[in-house]
């Protein structure tokens, strides 16, 4: 009993300070941690701060990004797509593919808009073999992470709408709408209402849409992860990313159990393979921003937690011997378990875009919001009409089999019988389900030259794509091949959207705000890695399909549910343990004391 006590004590760190926020690993390096959280964006400081809240669990987040919670980029909405991220962004090098960089990740850049998929989405992931996942718990765990500011009246009378059965009040993500709310940006999104909804009949159009009820369907004003500013301008809106909701709320003197290093990268796992039945993660390595060559260790007692992204999670798991053995085994890396599926089913939703220079009726004052004033997210037989997307639907349903086995011969899955199931239910979601299959976002950029635009995706692409290693330096960022439009479908989808988006823009009512056009599978349910024990990955890259919605509000999901998958491990175990050791002393006789 006495191995027993010494075990546990090394399991916390004495501390009498409050959160730890450092890029200097010196404060670090003679801990062992119970949970290290690889990467600190949108689902890693969300987890962090759920796994916090039990003073005695001691949390290490690393993040290669720096901590930037007063620089305008990161908090000010209306610099979005205005202001330069090159050096908080990961970047690319052929086509730029964006993800944050900093503390928060993507939630601190990307463009705030807040959707959620439709019920049948989140549904399909416990189709999929993923039980407890569904539209019930998602929407659970989604609300959790959510306070939503109820519109005021003087927004509703321009335009918003939303449902407050479909919103959390008590999270540490503010959602919501600008305010005040920018005018006069404010008609140009009513005409645009008007004209989308004249060019998809039966498009809902009324301020009862709301994108994040689990029926996206429609044309609304945009919501944002958001604080509001107030009504007479004194506050200004805010961003409201991972970092200023889970971390710097925090009160002083909180969380002296959560250290989070920054300016790092963690570089791969340190295993125990002497143990069975699998290899244990023990620790993780880790370099600074500055070099590769100058490496240290931080020591794990319970679990790694991988949330770097769709894009950073597999390079990691990669590094650290986890994935397909032919590409670890030509970068020399050991394989510690062979799990080809790490790294493939990539899925990116291409759009195309068109712009045009705003006229004098858009000049006023910056409004300190996200580009994107409002949304429509539309189904097949509004684009194509009921009898040509029945029979795209056929088309589908017909290829599922040959679809399936070419993505697998690329390389970007693993099993076509899985890949089948994985199409088939897209193709339910294209034709009975009648899920929104393209969203357009429309924009208004400003600067001396205000330009006003749209985006258009494909929301349920049916190509996939890889992501993995190009070298064994963990500086060198990965090789992505999303091999955009690679399926024939999509590709005509694009094109149609292509000609409908300039129909939209041609009424005189829109014309007269715009004038000259300008051409511009490695996990289980429970979210741990197959193949070895004590890591686990909770991000967006967990996601076997996509879904109607942009990704934010889902990905909080996925870290509540994260955090209290973990926690609950973790805590039935300590039940144990302590039923164990009650066992002993009534049996024994022992003192609790002299036992524990």
């Amino acid at each position: 009993m006495k191995l027993l006590h010494l075990s546990l004590l090394t399991l916390g760190i004495t501390s009498v300070h409050s959160l730890t926020i450092t890029d200097d690993p010196a404060s670090i390096l003679n801990h062992t941690f119970d949970y290290i959280i690889v990467g600190g964006g949108s689902a890693g400081l969300t987890i962090a701060n759920r796994l916090t809240e039990d003073k005695q669990t001691t949390v290490l987040v690393i993040e290669a990004g720096d901590d930037l919670r007063n620089d305008p980029r990161t908090t000010d909405p209306g610099l979005y797509a205005v202001a330069d991220y090159t050096n908080i962004s990961w970047g690319g090098r052929q086509q730029v593919i964006n993800a944050g960089k900093v503390l928060g990740g993507s939630s601190a850049i990307n463009g705030m808009q807040w959707s959620r998929g439709t019920v049948g989405q989140y549904d399909a992931l416990e189709e999929l073999g993923n039980e407890g996942w569904n539209f019930k718990t998602m929407k659970q765990y989604m609300k959790k992470a959510e306070h939503f500011h109820t519109p005021n009246a003087n927004q509703t009378s321009l335009g918003v709408g939303f449902n407050a059965t479909a919103h959390g009040k008590n999270g540490n993500i503010d959602s919501g709408f600008p305010n005040p709310y920018p005018c006069p940006s404010c008609n140009l999104w009513d005409a645009l209402v008007n004209s989308t909804a004249q060019t998809y009949p039966g498009l809902r159009a009324d301020n009862k849409v709301d994108q994040c009820d689990g029926d996206p369907r429609g044309v609304a004003r945009c919501m944002y992860s958001i604080t509001p500013g107030s009504s007479d301008g004194a506050t200004q809106n805010i961003r409201s990313s991972s970092a200023h909701g889970f971390i710097f709320s925090l009160a002083p003197g909180d969380r002296p159990n959560l250290y989070i290093l920054t300016g790092h990268l963690a570089t791969k796992i340190v295993w125990k393979t002497t143990q069975p039945p699998s290899p244990k993660g023990v620790a993780c390595e880790v370099v600074t921003n500055t070099s590769s060559s100058q490496s240290f260790v931080v020591q794990v007692a319970k679990e790694v937690i991988v949330s770097s992204g769709a894009l950073g999670s597999p390079k990691f798991l990669e590094l650290s011997g986890i994935g397909d053995r032919k590409i670890l085994e030509k970068f020399d890396i050991p394989v510690v378990a062979d799990l080809p599926s790490v790294g493939t089913n990539l899925q990116d939703q291409a759009g195309i875009n068109n712009a045009f220079i705003g006229t004098d009726l858009l000049n006023g004052p910056p409004g300190h919001t996200s580009v994107a004033g409002m949304a429509a997210f539309i189904t097949l037989p509004q684009i194509l009409g009921p009898d040509a997307a029945a029979e795209y639907v056929q088309l589908m349903q017909s290829t599922i089999k040959a679809r399936a086995g070419s993505i697998v011969s690329s390389g970007a899955a693993v099993s076509v019988k899985g890949m089948e199931k994985m199409l088939s239910i897209q193709a339910r979601q294209y034709g009975l389900e009648d899920a929104p299959v393209v969203e357009i976002s429309y924009i208004l950029i400003p600067g001396s030259t205000i330009l006003v635009g749209s985006s258009s995706w494909v929301l349920i692409p049916q190509y996939r794509g890889t992501v993995h290693i190009a070298s064994s330096d963990p500086r060198v960022p990965p090789a992505v091949n999303p091999n955009y439009l690679t399926d024939n479908q999509d590709f005509s989808l694009l094109v149609n959207m292509s000609m409908v988006l300039r129909r939209i823009w041609s009424p005189a009512t829109v014309k007269q705000f715009a004038s000259t056009e300008i051409w511009v599978g490695a996990v289980d349910s429970k979210l741990r890695v197959y193949g070895v024990r004590g890591v686990r990955v909770a991000d967006a890259s967990v996601l076997p399909i996509q879904i109607s919605a942009h990704p934010l509000s889902t990905v909080y999901g996925i870290a509540e549910k994260a955090a209290d998958l973990i926690r609950t491990v973790h805590r039935h175990r300590t039940i144990r343990l302590q039923t164990i050791l009650d066992t002993v002393r009534l049996r024994y006789g022992f003192d609790r004391k002299e036992t524990v």
